[in-house]
């Protein structure tokens, strides 16, 4: 039988009273104050060392891989000490000298343990097939994913072995499957301690968005036919989908050699526009192996693999007149975690809030150099990044003043750096 988990609170006041790891000491007793030293991996005077303490409750927690990312065993270590009421009372991490956090012990109230799942609440009644379990819609630990002989790189990285971790959605097309609005415990809340209390949700479902290593989503696919909705198709497999056309075939099914999911776009024969179901039977046509979305590691990405062009944008509305083109040679990324989080940033201090969807075009140019609408267009395809989507709506409802905590903005500009 495996050991059980060890809860942080007792945890940690025993590593501090062993004096074995350098720098971890109290500094208040009587407050029950405590510094952790906090050194970023990319200086120069970076050690082993410096990471001991993270890596310990890595090993111990099971929330983080004992031969892992030092950045990652911090996080989580943060992320628990969140959890359980800790509360930072100095930030002293660009000291030069001694690189550096205090912490004041939560009282006992606050470190009570709780199996509560801040994302798992924001997903309740999202179900995204109409089997689906709403618990089973969080986004959980994928199984260890296979690796292709031929991996396609981005950036240096090649693209992580994909695999489907939920059940396949054959024929899970069901337009009520999406609620039009997500529900959040302080939806509304204004001020002082509910704000806190926001921007900390907003935080712990950010950092399973950021799931370690990777960008974890599910997706939301609605495929228009000259503006008119012919498909609404959700595809609960993190790893990506692949848009292709086969007259016999609707749904979806799972790809076993490239983990992908396979979304079969409908037939045109609906169509009453006689002209408009010729063309846009021409374009399903020579669609071949179909349109990539995929994820490898922090970057939702596109690949084109059949002779019809794909264009892309953030918006249906996009005048910048300039088309952007999935490219067909290699993966090409599209979204970036970092710019999502970046985005969220500037929504904090005023900007507007960065997208949560990528708009694509089959067979014709977008952004349409002439102005020509997205509505106008023969096949159009929406997908809605759906963990994007909670943390999105959850900003926008709550307001830009519910996320003005210093450790939250601190916590997603270290976040940036990872990704």
């Amino acid at each position: 039988m495996s050991p059980s988990k060890q809860l942080l609170v007792p945890w940690l006041m025993t590593q501090i009273n062993s004096g074995k790891y350098p720098g971890v000491q109290w500094t208040n007793v009587e407050k029950k104050e405590f510094c952790i030293p906090w050194k970023h991996a990319l200086r120069q005077d970076s050690s082993d060392t410096d990471f001991l303490i993270f890596k310990a409750w890595a090993e111990v927690s099971g929330n983080g891989r004992a031969q892992g990312d030092p950045s990652v065993w911090k996080r989580n270590f943060r992320s628990a000490l969140r959890a359980k009421g800790f509360k930072m009372v100095e930030d002293n991490k660009n000291e030069t000298a001694h690189p550096h956090k205090v912490y004041r012990w939560p009282d006992e109230s606050a470190s009570r343990d709780s199996s509560q799942d801040i994302l798992q609440q924001s997903l309740q009644g999202l179900s995204l097939s109409p089997e689906a379990d709403p618990t089973n819609t969080a986004f959980q630990t994928v199984p260890e994913q296979k690796q292709l002989h031929c991996q396609p790189v981005i950036g240096g990285d090649a693209l992580l072995g994909q695999q489907q971790y939920l059940a396949t959605l054959e024929g899970a097309a069901d337009v009520n499957a999406f609620p039009e609005q997500l529900e959040y415990p302080l939806k509304g809340a204004e001020g002082g301690a509910c704000d806190e209390q926001l921007a900390e949700q907003f935080l712990q479902i950010m950092n399973q968005t950021n799931n370690g290593d990777r960008f974890t989503t599910h997706f939301k696919i609605s495929v228009y036919y000259r503006g008119v909705k012919v498909l609404e198709q959700a595809v609960e497999n993190e790893a990506g989908f692949r848009l292709v056309y086969s007259p016999d075939l609707t749904g979806t099914a799972l790809d076993y050699e490239s983990g992908l999911t396979m979304v079969y776009l409908p037939n045109p024969s609906n169509v009453v526009d006689q002209t408009q179901a010729k063309l846009t039977q021409c374009i399903l046509d020579k669609l071949g192996c179909g349109l990539e979305i995929g994820v490898s590691g922090y970057v939702v990405y596109g690949h084109r693999q059949g002779e019809v062009k794909a264009f892309w944008s953030f918006s249906r509305f996009d005048q910048m007149k300039q088309p952007q083109e999935i490219l067909k040679l290699q993966p090409q990324p599209l979204y970036l975690l970092k710019d999502f989080i970046q985005g969220i940033l500037g929504f904090i201090n005023g900007s507007s809030c960065p997208p949560c969807s990528l708009f694509l075009c089959l067979g014709e140019k977008w952004p349409d150099p002439d102005f020509r609408p997205w509505e106008k267009k023969l096949i159009t395809i929406e997908v809605l990044l759906t963990s994007i989507e909670i943390l999105k709506n959850m900003a926008m409802e709550n307001g830009a003043s519910s996320l003005q905590s210093l450790d939250l903005q601190m916590s997603l500009e270290e976040m940036m750096e990872m990704c």
